[in-house]
């Protein structure tokens, strides 16, 4: 998430330091993965229970639903405005003392809030890369953060990364005074790698908090003119702070970061019409979770190195939408806000603004998108209601692009 400059509410972004954390040199902790979600349960001081937040590599702050900030009463600093991936948000400010995990203390920290929901029922942000070096391990689906550097990790690749490219390492911005510990809780860690699309060197963000692949920003794809040439082909609704958004999705050859190269990866284009302000022109897109679960991985901002090591998920399928629909809630109730001409769903006999009142599967809305999104030839089954009667409408998933 990107969030503007306007007085305090700056505080919540990248201008205001956080305090420094009460662990040891190390700190573990537990998370868990849910559809590509990657949470952890966080404890509030003073409040009760512990809460569900997404570990979010990409955001820059720590936030809370503005919902749940309310219901906890917790304290207003400011009100304000940001951007998001070019859509307009009213946010709030809180401030709130906090455990994550069970292991890692922050004793101040500003907290902003956000609109609408989360997905998973998850209620807010964690940014794990605020607190110096940190790394995913999927296969014990565990987090590390130590204030101590790393000189080499067995097993891992290192990304070779230019020391003096300060935007190919992270989104610091800071220059020669990024080396200086005056400034280190004024920094931005959030990891920025190179990768290679097809031959074309590439700046993406990791970013644990997105569900997806790949996601090219509208200002490249509109620079090099993927937009255009790929009119055609067909779109996905992603989910973002505040809102969601058209992307059109395209099939590349080959994924190369680092050592590890990605077959046939899925990547999603941003719509340039959206324009996306907010977002800087640093980086050219994010890479979220479909690939990022299938390696563990380790950032040290102080070394500006970035370890990877594939993990038992490396072999996986690639989601994505293969139903060529979309269902969310709207007004209390699941319906298709969103229908491909000529996909499956479609085909199928799923109509758009149509009511969803069950499907064959576990965990309702939330279950149903995921189911939409497996593998080609298996089929799902949901039941629309449809001027006052119900129907099952069954949908064959197959390969869109």
């Amino acid at each position: 998430m990107s969030i503007s400059r306007r007085d305090a509410l700056a505080a919540a972004a990248l201008a205001v330091p956080a305090t420094a954390h009460t662990a040891d040199a190390a700190s573990r902790f537990p998370f868990r993965v849910t559809r590509n979600c990657p949470w952890t349960l966080v404890q509030l001081k003073g409040y009760e229970p512990h809460l569900p937040f997404v570990l979010d590599t990409g955001a820059s702050s720590f936030a809370i639903l503005k919902s749940k900030a309310s219901e906890l009463n917790l304290p207003l600093l400011d009100r304000g405005q940001a951007r998001n991936l070019g859509l307009q948000l009213d946010l709030t400010l809180y401030r709130a003392q906090l455990v994550v995990g069970g292991a890692l203390q922050e004793n101040d920290a500003y907290m902003v809030g956000l609109p609408g929901v989360l997905p998973q029922k998850m209620q807010g942000l964690i940014p794990p890369t605020r607190f110096g070096v940190m790394g995913f391990d999927f296969d014990a689906q565990e987090v590390t953060i130590s204030r101590r550097t790393i000189q080499a990790l067995d097993g891992y690749h290192a990304l070779d990364l230019d020391p003096g490219e300060t935007d190919s390492v992270s989104m610091d911005n800071m220059g020669a005074r990024s080396r200086s510990e005056l400034f280190e809780w004024t920094r931005d860690h959030r990891p920025v790698v190179d990768v290679e699309l097809d031959g074309v060197k590439l700046k993406l963000l990791i970013d644990t908090g997105a569900s997806l692949g790949i996601y090219l920003h509208a200002h490249y794809v509109k620079k090099v003119g993927l937009w255009d040439r790929n009119a055609s082909a067909p779109s996905q609704t992603l989910h973002v702070v505040g809102g969601s958004l058209q992307a059109h999705l395209i099939r590349a050859e080959r994924l190369k970061l680092g050592n590890v190269v990605f077959s046939k990866p899925v990547v999603a284009l941003g719509d340039p019409a959206i324009g996306e302000k907010g977002v800087g022109k640093t980086i050219d897109g994010v890479i979220g979770m479909e690939f990022l679960r299938r390696l563990n991985f380790v950032h040290d901002p102080q070394r500006r190195r970035f370890w990877i090591k594939p993990n038992k998920a490396i072999a996986d399928g690639y989601r994505y939408d293969r139903a060529g629909a979309y269902v969310e809630f709207v007004d209390g109730a699941g319906r298709v806000t969103s229908l491909w001409p000529g996909s499956p769903a479609d085909r199928a006999g799923l109509r758009l603004n149509d009511k969803i009142t069950g499907w064959r599967g576990r965990d309702g809305i939330e279950g149903l998108a995921w189911a939409m999104m497996g593998a080609p030839g298996s089929t799902v089954e949901i039941q629309v209601e449809r001027e006052g009667k119900l129907q099952m409408v069954a949908v064959t998933l197959e390969e869109q692009i």
